[in-house]
């Protein structure tokens, strides 16, 4: 899935839980918020296309040509860059890090990176599942 659609439905979750009563940060910092960490979360593609090819292409190709970014993200990654299960397990940590950690600072921001980060996740996952039926 695209950062286009991350950042949709990150954004609608934020707004969502504010609506839900998540009020102990402001709400423009709650929505902005998920929709950063929505999106953000993707970087970690980089250092898996890193350690699978040996070299910075992908990372080097994005800062030359910035726009490719929310142009045409199918342009930045090769195939044999990263797989969609290293990409989610590489989630799943960082979920697993981001969100107790930010639990610790403030419980409301705990609860909005678990569930951003849980339908990103959850996204890819559907879009994984999608692309295989396609391919049978």
């Amino acid at each position: 899935m695209y950062s286009k659609a991350h950042g949709a439905i990150s954004l609608a979750l934020g707004v969502a839980l504010v609506a839900a009563g998540v009020d102990s940060v402001h709400p423009a910092f709650v929505v902005s918020y998920a929709t950063a960490i929505g999106v953000l979360v993707d970087l970690d593609h980089f250092l898996w296309a890193r350690y699978n090819t040996g070299d910075w292409r992908a990372l080097r190709y994005v800062l030359g040509t910035p726009r490719a970014a929310f142009t045409d993200q199918r342009s930045i990654f090769r195939e044999r860059d990263l797989e969609p299960l290293e990409r989610l397990l590489s989630h799943v940590v960082i979920g697993g890090i981001a969100v107790p950690l930010t639990w610790l600072v403030e419980p409301d921001l705990g609860l909005v990176t678990g569930v951003t980060l849980y339908a990103h996740v959850l996204a890819d996952l559907v879009e994984d599942v999608r692309e295989l039926r396609v391919i049978r």
